[in-house]
């Protein structure tokens, strides 16, 4: 018996509901995954709690395909659940010491920060107050070609905490140009800083052994209305709980996958993340490859100048099927585990768990490609700052040294 699309979009609220309590209950508070389970769940099915409530929803979500959607999405959420279940914090908590203490001075690290907030100011004075006057896309434009690749380049630069913390010439050029980034985004009706800043938050919490208050549940709430207001600028809608459902695109483009992928869209198991890869590579040694978004504006709306992103769900279907879909996202998962486990045993580790974080979260309403060009980017980013410190001895700690010895059998940090 087939279920409705009401039905089917309730019981994929509960089962979403009941794996992300699974989580919480495996690895307690002291866990960075059921936050991120969370940010996945409600950008994914909110548009569909939305069509369940009698609410608008986004012009182009095919209806009929909701129920199948929702089932792409739940098989996404298993895979991560999945991995979190079985591979709890509980017994790895991370170790504090290693980020106490300074490997090498680094005299590189402030000029990079200082010279990003110089370039910051110098956009914001000089076409701060058109920005304001102008929409969206004028005010992207006022913001110069460089505009893209900024924004990938300050989410590597506000990832650098731990290293800017313990490097102290660079700690007040830390804070100044993460203000600005946030000033730059407010002015060109930007979101990315509200990952950064979630991404940051958390792990400077749940590395100093800090179990997250049940009071950071209205940060969580304040994180969405600032994206739905922000949302709400671009658009000159109101803000109400219709527009706070609605902020999660992904749903139109797997509806939309999911009508006309086997007509238009033909990909052998892989391919995009293939191309996704050849993409990050020098344009002069690998041809230009499709990118996914690219399929989707030329067939929902040929000649548009116009980004609808894509969704990391989707692509996952359209390269494996549903079976590939919770595979997918275990790899995902496993990798953000992997990292954020080790976050605490060097700035390096710290460094690519934010950024993988911020990756994950803003790329889920992309493709593979876009997500691999921000790690990327950030490879080069701190290359440049590592190759920038000079071997130096090691110091006394000089940021909250005091560790607590957690209780139970676990396995030393390595130094």
């Amino acid at each position: 018996m087939e279920l409705s699309t009401t039905t089917a979009v309730w019981l994929t609220l509960a089962a979403s509901l009941a794996m992300l309590l699974a989580l919480f209950l495996r690895s307690g508070r002291t866990d960075l995954l059921p936050y991120v389970f969370a940010y996945l769940a409600f950008f994914g099915l909110g548009p569909a709690i939305n069509y369940a409530l009698g609410n608008e929803i986004y012009i182009g979500i095919v209806t009929d395909k909701i129920p199948a959607a929702c089932l792409v999405l739940l098989l996404a959420l298993g895979g991560v659940a999945l991995v979190g279940l079985l591979m709890p914090i509980r017994d790895r908590l991370p170790d504090l010491t290693a980020l106490g203490r300074i490997p090498r001075e680094n005299p590189v690290l402030p000029v990079v920060l200082y010279a990003l907030a110089a370039y910051t100011l110098a956009i914001l004075v000089t076409r701060g107050p058109a920005m304001l006057a102008a929409d969206k896309f004028g005010r992207i434009e006022l913001a110069g070609p460089l505009h893209t690749r900024y924004l990938v380049v300050q989410m590597c630069a506000c990832s650098i905490y731990f290293l800017a913390r313990a490097v102290r010439p660079a700690r007040v050029a830390y804070w100044v140009n993460l203000s600005l980034y946030v000033l730059y985004c407010l002015a060109t009706n930007e979101r990315d800083f509200l990952f950064v800043l979630f991404a940051v938050v958390l792990h400077v919490l749940l590395l100093q052994r800090r179990r997250i208050s049940p009071k950071f549940g209205i940060a969580g709430v304040a994180f969405v209305l600032a994206a739905t207001y922000l949302s709400a600028v671009r658009s000159g809608d109101a803000l109400n709980l219709s527009k706070i459902l609605n902020e999660g695109s992904t749903l139109f483009v797997d509806t939309f996958v999911l009508t006309h992928a086997a007509d238009g869209l033909h990909l052998w198991p892989g391919e995009s993340y293939l191309n996704g890869f050849l993409t990050a590579m020098p344009s002069a040694l690998v041809p230009e490859r499709p990118m996914l978004m690219s399929w989707l504006v030329d067939a929902w709306l040929p000649g548009s100048s116009s980004g609808f992103g894509f969704s990391l769900t989707a692509e996952a279907y359209v390269n494996f099927g549903y079976l590939g879909v919770p595979v997918v996202f275990a790899a995902l998962t496993l990798g953000h585990r992997l990292l954020f486990f080790r976050a605490a045993r060097g700035h390096v580790y710290a460094y690519a768990s934010i950024l993988y974080t911020i990756s994950w979260m803003y790329g889920f309403r992309g493709e593979s490609a876009s997500v691999l060009a921000t790690l990327l980017h950030g490879v080069a980013f701190y290359a440049v700052i590592w190759l920038g410190s000079l071997k130096g001895r090691s110091v006394q700690p000089t940021a909250r040294p005091q560790v607590r010895v957690p209780q139970g059998h676990l396995a030393p940090a390595d130094r």
